[in-house]
């Protein structure tokens, strides 16, 4: 049996593409650079943006990359407004970081922002969103449900239509989104038109495939890092509301989505889990797996090559859903 084992471990492990492996070298290195993760939670949140801010040197350059904030429900919300070209009228992508609800900010992805804003032509906002321990669900939901109604009042002073706005985030930031797009889905259902997915945390299932076959450690997290952050965020009591888990909900009350999954994530099967459960209800969806990589993947477009086909699959699908202005 443990032969075994090892066998299923090893066909994983061979599945890792080099650049991915690369990548986690590079990080290693960049985090060691900067003396260590750290051991508080400060630390570790200021070492984290620093690594980012690494990663994200080079790329494109903007016509408009603005630091803005608009007042919330429990703060001033800090974003940033990034156009390739100055046009007015432009569509908007807002997306939000991952970072297990703890991690992050609206700097996390800065290259990765850029270089969909070139791509696609609209205007992307990048937006921050309360974090563990300070604020659990539904505060993040909250918080962005407010910017997105803000945005579709008050938009248009920022030189953007407020009446295209597509959500979407990576990981956690997925999980706000839809959280996000469940909020609205009953007062103002047509607002937001389309819902991005990055390896989303979309379920609380710590049995699926993927977490038995990757959550040993070997891929960016393990099973009981999962469960923590997930215990973190959610309380036992809301495990059910798709707000925070968006296969628990009726995906038909929800605009189309474009889902993607990394191969080697231990939480894969959320993405797939839930695309099937579109497909199942005949609602609009796109499903992409990336062969090769890993959760974070996204984050290193500067050396993974499927990050750049995310990147392009993303535009083309903003470009389908809500053109580019």
């Amino acid at each position: 049996m443990a032969d075994e084992t090892k066998d299923k471990k090893n066909i994983w492990i061979d599945k890792v593409h080099p650049q991915q492996a690369a990548a986690l070298k590079k990080n290693i290195e960049i985090v060691e650079s900067l003396g260590g993760a750290g051991e508080t939670l400060y630390e570790i949140r200021e070492s984290t943006n620093k690594a980012r801010s690494i990663w994200n040197k080079g790329g494109p350059d903007m016509d408009v990359q603005q630091d803005k904030s608009i007042a919330g429900p429990f703060r001033d919300v800090p974003m940033r407004l990034y156009k390739w070209k100055n046009k007015p009228n432009l569509p908007i992508f807002l997306y939000l970081h991952g970072g297990g609800f703890k991690l992050g900010n609206q700097l996390s992805n800065d290259r990765q922002m850029r270089e969909i804003a070139k791509e696609w032509g609209g205007a992307v906002i990048s937006c921050d969103y309360v974090h563990v321990p300070e604020h659990s669900f539904p505060d993040p939901v909250i918080e962005i449900t407010a910017v997105v109604e803000w945005l579709s009042k008050e938009a248009k002073g920022w030189g953007l239509d407020g009446n295209s706005i597509v959500i979407g985030g990576a990981s956690a930031g997925a999980s706000v989104s839809f959280g996000v797009a469940f909020e609205l889905c009953t007062r103002r259902p047509n607002l937001i038109k389309g819902v991005v997915s990055i390896y989303g945390v979309l379920d609380d299932n710590l049995n699926s495939d993927s977490m038995n076959e990757l959550g040993n450690g070997d891929f960016i997290f393990d099973v009981n890092y999962v469960s923590q952050v997930y215990s973190d965020y959610v309380q036992s009591s809301d495990r059910n509301d798709p707000r925070a888990f968006a296969v628990k909900g009726d995906v038909t009350s929800l605009p189309s989505a474009f889902i993607a999954a990394a191969e080697l994530d231990p939480i894969r099967d959320d993405s797939i889990k839930l695309a099937k459960i579109m497909e199942e209800k005949g609602h609009p969806h796109y499903l992409k797996i990336y062969p090769g990589v890993m959760h974070t993947f996204f984050t290193q477009s500067n050396m993974i090559d499927q990050a750049k086909i995310c990147i392009s699959d993303i535009c083309d699908y903003l470009h389908e859903t809500i053109g580019t202005g």
